[in-house]
């Protein structure tokens, strides 16, 4: 899932308002580390999306947990389960909400690659169709609360200096890299998405841009409008995504099933 989904998510399983207490809003930006470092060019998402740390490292960088509900949170929505199933499973065989969801906008998710002159199969059209799933669902949070995106970027805003060092510390520790690594990927959702990064631009103009990627796509004006329609088709698709937010709240308050050192790893992105 992308920012708004996990940011709710991770509020509600929290008990925070509207407005988290500054002592605990780094908790957000931990949460999104393994979609916002390979932004940059510095990491790949297969990297990021492993939660493997060194022992001990949890017990030093105890806000390190948020990363990893980050990735029992993906598996969730793709799998249906807390951890990843099966290697090189067919798309059509995933449970989790953003394959079953897509498999409704396969047909829409090909009609637009043919479109832009683009020829797909039946698996990559359904993982591009899971993709958008993530996508409209990000959307539809943002039309529903608006609350839930001020949160992140609001975190972002107002970390601490020794809140910055003790995040860069323990995210180069638990990648296995150099600090100045981390350092240099900070700001990188804000350069990907350049003048669509905000509040009210970035869940349909700048997301537009993970699809034409994907697609290998230029981010041209036409193709940018092009993709707004796909979004916003999607966005009628997924009316029920409370259902998977509250399923995925009840799955994560039980700490005990996924908490803790143990390694985890979710789908190759």
């Amino acid at each position: 899932m992308l920012t708004n989904c996990h940011t709710l998510i991770l509020r509600r399983l929290l008990g925070h308002g509207e407005t988290p207490p500054l002592a605990e809003h780094d908790l957000y930006v931990y949460n999104v580390t393994p979609d916002s470092l390979p932004l940059s060019q510095e990491f790949r998402a297969r990297e990021t999306h492993v939660f493997a740390p060194p022992a001990g490292t949890l017990a030093r960088y105890p806000k390190l947990l948020w990363v990893k509900c980050h990735i029992v949170v993906d598996n969730f929505c793709h799998y249906g389960t807390p951890a990843k199933t099966g290697q090189g499973l067919d798309p059509a065989r995933k449970g989790g909400y953003t394959y079953r969801r897509g498999s409704d906008l396969v047909a829409l998710v090909g009609d637009f690659a043919r479109e832009m002159d683009r020829e797909i199969g039946p698996a990559e059209a359904h993982y591009l169709a899971h993709v958008l799933v993530e996508i409209a669902v990000d959307y539809r949070i943002y039309q529903d609360d608006r609350s839930v995106a001020l949160v992140l970027s609001g975190a972002r805003a107002e970390m601490t200096e020794a809140q910055r060092r003790e995040y860069v510390e323990g995210v180069s520790l638990l990648y296995g890299c150099e600090p100045a690594k981390v350092e240099r990927s900070q700001g990188a959702p804000s350069r990907f998405y350049g003048n669509l990064y905000g509040v009210d631009s970035l869940f349909l103009g700048g997301r537009t841009k993970i699809v034409l990627r994907k697609l290998r796509l230029p981010f041209s004006e036409g193709n940018i409008g092009r993709t707004r329609g796909l979004i916003l088709d999607a966005a009628e698709k997924v009316g029920d995504y409370p259902e998977f937010v509250g399923g995925t709240v009840d799955m994560l308050a039980d700490r005990g099933a996924w908490a803790g050192e143990g390694s985890l790893a979710a789908e190759e992105q």
